[in-house]
């Protein structure tokens, strides 16, 4: 009866070469708090992207919290409901705030593995929370495409726009 469970490619040791966006994993988040001298302790985590540079795989996380204050806010994906917390392998709601983003390898000694199924992925998004984080991350890259061609214009030269108005038929319009 249980050989007919699927298994997933997350949930085991390969875990680093399956993850992608949606996925929860419980890493070492560092705190930003003044005077903090332990160990970041473990928490869900939401990966927004994965990529590759240098041959390296990278995972782009989102911090996540089960506090209510209003500490740490901006672009969150709350998983509020029970069905979908569980589904994401969280024990209880939780919000992942995706104005706290953090670049790490998956390599990285924070990553937290569990001896159960020797990954580090506890679970991944579902319905409305993956539809939530999709919209935030369209946001995220139509800003990173954004400054990428300002970027990419500057270097060819053509710098900023003239703001002297433009003369057509008698009335003054801005260029």
């Amino acid at each position: 009866m249980l050989d007919a469970a699927p298994i997933l490619p997350t949930m085991t040791a390969a875990w680093r070469d399956e993850v992608g966006y949606g996925d929860i994993v419980s890493y070492r988040f560092p705190l930003a708090e003044n005077g903090h001298t332990g160990r970041p302790k473990a928490r869900p985590c939401l990966i927004l992207e994965t990529e590759v540079r240098d041959g390296l795989r990278y995972a782009l996380l989102a911090y996540g919290t089960t506090s209510r204050r209003k500490s740490n806010v901006g672009d969150e994906v709350h998983v509020r409901r029970r069905v979908q917390y569980l589904a994401a392998g969280l024990d209880k709601p939780t919000r992942f705030v995706c104005a706290r983003r953090l670049l790490v390898p998956l390599t990285n000694s924070g990553f937290v593995v569990s001896c159960m199924t020797d990954s580090a992925v506890t679970g991944r998004l579902e319905g409305n929370p993956f539809e939530r984080m999709n919209a935030i991350r369209g946001r995220f890259h139509a800003s990173r495409d954004i400054a990428e061609d300002a970027r990419s214009s500057q270097r060819r030269g053509h710098g900023k726009r003239s703001a002297r108005p433009t003369f057509l038929g008698g009335k003054a319009v801005r260029a």
